[in-house]
């Protein structure tokens, strides 16, 4: 009786009923060339809109400029901080800048300024530093470059207790919502009761049609942890510091129709979001990184090898995981202006 319910569970659902008479008048009774059209016209847009192939447009060259501030803004911020780092990181932001000022002017982007202010924070870190060594060419195109902007105040990153970082976590949901950051400093270890507490109050994410598709694979061996982070270039400098790492996916089984082709993102997206809000509720350290970013199947399949992840499974992202020390630094990372992201339509 298996094959007759999901007959009818095919057969009846509106989606699949429409897309059934969409494919028969189309003349094609295949999805898979269905997903093959949806993922080619995907591609169209992608190729024609992405800021990778778009570079000098507003919204584009700020994006450049928020991931080369980024960088820096880390480094300002690692536990085992570098004198003298990102050299090639700061001439790029310089040269992004230039072309933005060149482009556009100062039209008042916030972003923008707190690149320069980025910017400021370098030089004021070695200057506060006399054991520092700083290249002298990189320090005169640096002075040069911000002698015009003398009224940008320097990007303070907050330097921060335990206790007051975590003071809002029982809040009310403003509070604890501005109050979360991710930190990049760790000390001690985080149970599996702690991480299983976590995760346990992030399932109460909403789901699509409470499928609940993602996954968490947490990895406590450091060796495993270690080789997994090697193959992922955004955690140098403290990545290796976690106690756990949380490997979240999305279970391709859960799949239905062809139009939900990237669902599984929204999924995890979502999730991962309550997760970093139930990982600071338990006061557990935690960055989020960026697996999308690898090029090639090479990584993926070490990765999966090394976490035992098994093929219908897709990776959306890692968190490394691990206790607060008593003080650390957070990155400053302001937000976009409300006018910026919010729009009222048809009004």
């Amino acid at each position: 009786m298996q094959w007759l319910a999901k007959f009818v569970r095919v057969a009846c659902h509106p989606i699949r009923y429409t897309r059934r008479i969409i494919c028969m008048f189309l003349g094609r009774n295949d999805e898979r060339a269905y997903a093959r059209k949806l993922f080619r016209s995907d591609a169209k847009r992608y190729i024609d809109n992405a800021g990778v192939f778009n570079g000098n447009d507003r919204e584009s060259l700020t994006s450049k400029i928020v991931v080369a501030y980024h960088g820096v803004e880390k480094g300002l911020t690692m536990p085992n901080r570098r004198y003298g780092f990102g050299k090639d990181a700061i001439l790029r932001l310089m040269s992004l800048l230039k072309r933005y000022f060149e482009l556009y002017g100062r039209d008042g982007n916030g972003q923008i300024l707190h690149a320069v202010g980025v910017l400021k924070a370098y030089v004021n870190m070695h200057e506060q530093n006399p054991d520092s060594v700083l290249d002298a060419d990189l320090l005169y195109g640096l002075n040069q470059f911000l002698e015009e902007f003398k009224d940008v105040e320097i990007a303070k990153q907050p330097h921060v207790t335990k206790e007051e970082f975590y003071r809002h976590k029982e809040s009310s949901f403003p509070c604890f919502a501005y109050a979360r950051h991710t930190t990049r400093h760790y000390c001690g270890s985080v149970s599996e009761d702690e991480i299983k507490g976590a995760v346990q109050l992030a399932m109460t994410a909403p789901s699509a049609c409470n499928r609940q598709p993602v996954r968490v694979h947490c990895i406590s061996n450091k060796e495993a942890i270690d080789a997994i982070l090697d193959l992922q270039s955004g955690n140098r400098g403290f990545g290796k510091g976690a106690n756990k790492l949380l490997i979240v996916t999305g279970d391709l089984k859960d799949i239905c129709w062809v139009d939900e082709r990237y669902d599984i993102y929204t999924n995890c997206g979502i999730f991962i979001m309550n997760l970093c809000y139930a990982l600071f509720y338990y006061e557990i350290a935690h960055c989020i990184l960026n697996w999308s970013i690898l090029v090639g199947v090479e990584k993926d399949a070490k990765l999966r090898k090394l976490a035992q992840i098994p093929d219908n499974e897709v990776v959306a992202a890692l968190i490394v995981c691990g206790k607060s020390p008593a003080e650390f630094d957070v990155a400053a990372s302001p937000r976009r202006s409300i006018e910026e992201v919010l729009t009222f339509e048809n009004r």
